[in-house]
């Protein structure tokens, strides 16, 4: 087995930045291509039409450019359409070099893919390609990754909660239940943070705001259990006493897929 993986967030994303342009080469009547970028599961884009190759382009504006190293889409079709899925970056919007290799997801649940930032460019545009169906996208990121630590202590990165009414009988019998979906949690602790630590952590907290985001518990092993996820509503990280060291604990929870 490789080594382990530090605990990862993807929350910073350059889609929907202000001053910046997000297009699509085609969009059902319905659905918007700005849906992508608001971390909500309710609303979506959808291509109009299967025959690709489809084009969603990000323009950062004249005389700006961009970063990034890993795009993140949860709820979509890629894999049940057949979709190969391609990142590529330009100065000019001419001429695109490859981020990574095309490839087709294992599953439609959310995934990350990683990739080395190759620099700042003004446009970056991910092309689906070989499409059966038409292909659709509820929430997209494209940025750069936050690498976090190992955990201090142990947690279950696959505990559930099923959300829904269970009706009893005044003897205890199992009058009826309805299920309305299945909640992941997580617990993540890490004890004795230093200040680069929580940086990094407090930068996400402010920047992040609540909304959804995406976690990845150990990438290197388990690279296919990416979560979608947003924090509880408290942020508190005690001081240590005689130190400048924090005990930092987090508290995710997001819908299972």
């Amino acid at each position: 087995m490789a080594d382990w993986a530090k605990i990862k967030f993807y929350w910073k994303s350059i889609l929907g930045a202000q001053g910046c342009a997000l297009t699509a080469s085609s969009t059902f009547e319905r659905t918007s291509i700005a849906n992508i970028h608001s971390m909500l599961e309710t609303n979506l884009w959808q291509a109009d039409t299967s025959q690709g190759p489809h084009h969603i382009t990000f323009d950062s504006g004249a005389g700006s450019a961009r970063g990034a190293d890993y795009l993140a889409v949860a709820g979509h079709n890629f894999n049940s359409s057949g979709a190969s899925v391609k990142l590529q970056y330009s100065t000019d919007a001419v001429f695109y070099e490859d981020a990574f290799t095309a490839f087709t997801p294992a599953s439609d649940r959310a995934f990350v893919k990683e990739f080395t930032c190759p620099g700042e460019f003004r446009y970056w545009r991910v092309i689906l390609e070989n499409t059966a169906a038409e292909p659709f996208i509820y929430i997209c990121g494209l940025g750069t990754r936050t690498e976090l630590d190992y955990a201090s202590a142990s947690f279950d990165p696959n505990e559930q909660e099923v959300k829904g009414a269970v009706n009893l009988s005044h003897g205890g019998y199992l009058a009826g239940a309805h299920s309305r979906h299945i909640e992941r949690s997580m617990t993540i602790r890490f004890d004795d943070a230093d200040e680069a630590l929580y940086a990094k952590v407090a930068e996400w907290w402010e920047g992040n705001r609540g909304a959804n985001f995406f976690v990845a518990w150990e990438s290197a092993n388990h690279p296919e259990e990416v979560f979608l996820m947003r924090p509880e509503a408290r942020f508190s990280n005690p001081l240590k006493a005689g130190g400048g060291a924090r005990d930092i604990v987090l508290s995710l929870a997001g819908r299972k897929e």
